[in-house]
């Protein structure tokens, strides 16, 4: 989509457009939630206020501390490891002694309030992640934000609200993971939010929780007054506002049967997965979340195609530095989950943000998603990072279908260091007698343009390729996937990132080297048609969106969909090719099929439970 639009299709129902952030429908009342920013006081302070001051400091840290303890407390018991780790990120900051010196310098020194020293100092190392493209510092740029209410609230010993009625869509300019989980105590049924991205915190929450959520809904959103019925559609991403009756009965229809039950994991259907005309697909989960590995168990068998090391190494503490003793123990709690489909498990993900605000590690990137992150961060610090991590995915390979997936790859010249390294660690297992398997497939992730460029050259020294489409798109249109602003350019299926997908399918084709994609696109319901239609012939989504993208994947001709791929590969943007996939997806497809109105077990005899 170009921009966050309201269409009025009559009466008074009108849809505003933005970003699925976590997938399934809610049809509720909606509640506005203004989360004013706490008051600070700008003016000086006397030099003897000064210890008062600090002293205020101190006690403010400490009841932030606790307030974040008690956040904890409402995750459900199956997402508590996981928002541990996106808890304990933000109680690893306040207690950042760099940080916190550097707030008592500016009371000391330039006689500053606390509030207005705590403003500067974690505003000034926000605003430099807020400046970056990359989606993942966007997201420590939300923890400081956070992280600095919590303080300010302290600072002032006044709290948040967070009581809505029954049956309610929180509707706001910005939510946080805090804000889901505190709304979620009082039957929160879905929310929609103007700026955000599907890579923050808040939407791996909301796709953990099983929460419908919309992003990136812009200014249109700010029309939406408390009360009114809304729809919201995390799976398409619309907000449907006063909707007529036919489209709640539509809606309800669809929520009734396309969502199952926290838990319940992905159905199982006891037979291939392929198209109308006999074409086989591959479709995996991406897990991010350690609660998502038991839904996985219960589910299909689907294996997982991107585990996301540095969020469930969160949970543990610091990513950097958990022991290879506990990485092992995950990698074979991973591969049990994924059986013998297998798992694919992305190398640490880190970057320049990782060090932490105030941490003196060398000269920061101005703008690190451009720099020192990823495959870059591993190989500049291999005997922290990258021979631990290698290390326990050869030991525990041995007790399962493991494959290891390295993160922001530029060149071919890195792949061959870390097969290097692999080598060389294998060795070493070797002359220490650990049992281990050295057969580990090695697949790159292809999200910077450089990479799909030169396809051809990696063919001789990978296993697989795994499109990551979330951060190549972003480098491709420089549209950052987690800013309120640009998240309306970012979308995949832009027919100049759809053209170096392609190139990357038709690398893989020609050495026989498998080609899957891994982003947000591969979950979205006119992205799958084309998908299938470039060649991409595995599919690795989130867990809500499983059933949705088999479905669809039972539903389509594969001739019929290479036909729409070279048509949308014609288009002048992504507007135009959503314009061209959704007359498809009307003219090929059944409403039942694309809403998923009809449960899949009830159509087939054979599959069972």
């Amino acid at each position: 989509m170009d921009e966050p639009s309201t269409d009025v299709p009559g009466d008074d129902e009108r849809i505003i457009e933005g970003t699925g952030a976590a997938p399934g429908v809610a049809v509720g009342t909606a509640y506005r939630h203004e989360a004013s920013a706490p008051r600070v006081h700008h003016g000086a302070i006397a030099p003897d206020e000064v210890d008062a001051e600090l002293d205020r400091l101190a006690n403010a840290v400490q009841r932030a501390e606790q307030e974040l303890e008690t956040v904890r407390t409402l995750a459900p018991d199956a997402l508590a490891a996981d928002t541990d780790a996106i808890f304990e990120a933000q109680a690893l900051m306040l207690r950042d002694e760099d940080v916190l010196q550097a707030i008592r310098q500016r009371i000391r020194e330039e006689k500053e309030p606390a509030g207005t020293a705590v403003q500067e100092v974690l505003g000034a190392h926000r605003e430099r992640l807020e400046e970056s493209d990359d989606a993942q510092l966007r997201t420590g740029a939300d923890d400081l934000l956070e992280v600095e209410q919590r303080l300010l609230r302290a600072l002032r010993r006044s709290t948040t609200m967070a009581h809505i009625g029954a049956q309610s869509v929180v509707v706001a300019e910005d939510l946080t993971a805090t804000d889901l989980l505190r709304f979620r105590q009082h039957d929160l049924l879905g929310a929609a939010s103007a700026q955000g991205g599907p890579a923050s915190h808040a939407a791996i929450v909301a796709r953990a929780l099983g929460l419908p959520f919309l992003v990136g809904a812009g200014e249109a959103l700010q029309a939406v007054a408390s009360g009114e019925r809304v729809i919201v559609d995390g799976t398409e991403g619309r907000l449907v506002v006063q909707p007529r009756a036919a489209t709640v009965e539509e809606y309800r229809q669809r929520s009734a049967d396309t969502s199952p039950p926290m838990g319940r994991g992905t159905e199982k259907t006891g037979r291939p997965l392929q198209t109308t005309d006999g074409h086989p697909v591959t479709l995996r989960a991406n897990v991010g979340l350690e609660a998502e590995l038991d839904r996985l168990r219960s589910g299909p068998g689907d294996g997982i195609g991107l585990l996301r090391t540095e969020l469930f190494l969160r949970a543990k503490g610091d990513p950097r530095a958990v022991p290879e003793e506990q990485q092992v123990e995950l990698y074979r709690t991973a591969a049990e989950a994924a059986g013998s489909a297998g798992a694919t498990i992305r190398l640490l993900d880190l970057g320049d943000k990782d060090r932490g605000p105030g941490r003196a590690a060398g000269a920061p990137e101005n703008d690190p998603v451009w720099g020192w992150r990823g495959l870059r961060m591993l190989l500049d610090r291999p005997d922290e990072l990258l021979r631990p991590q290698l290390r326990a995915l050869l030991r525990a390979n041995q007790e399962g279908v493991l494959r290891v997936l390295l993160p922001m790859v530029t060149d071919v010249a890195e792949v061959r260091r870390v097969r290097q390294v692999m080598d060389e660690e294998s060795d070493r297992l070797t002359e220490d007698g650990v049992p281990h398997d050295s057969n580990l497939p090695l697949g790159i992730m292809v999200e910077v343009p450089a990479a799909a460029l030169q396809a051809p050259a990696f063919t001789e020294l990978v296993d697989f390729f795994s499109v990551g489409t979330n951060d190549l798109t972003q480098y491709v249109l420089a549209a950052d996937r987690g800013s309120g602003r640009s998240t309306v350019r970012h979308d995949a299926l832009h027919p100049a990132v759809l053209g170096l997908i392609l190139r990357v399918v038709e690398a893989g084709r020609m050495s026989g080297c498998p080609v899957e994609v891994c982003g947000e696109i591969a979950g979205d319901v006119q992205a799958v048609p084309v998908l299938l239609g470039l060649g991409v012939d595995t599919l690795s989504v989130s867990l809500p969106s499983l059933p949705g993208v088999r479905r669809i994947i039972r539903s389509v001709g594969y001739d019929a969909a290479k036909a729409l791929a070279r048509d949308v590969l014609q288009a002048d943007d992504a507007q135009a090719v959503r314009r061209r996939a959704r007359a498809w997806i009307d003219t090929h497809l059944s409403p039942a099929e694309t809403a998923g109105s009809q449960d899949e077990n009830a159509r087939d005899p054979t599959a069972s439970d």
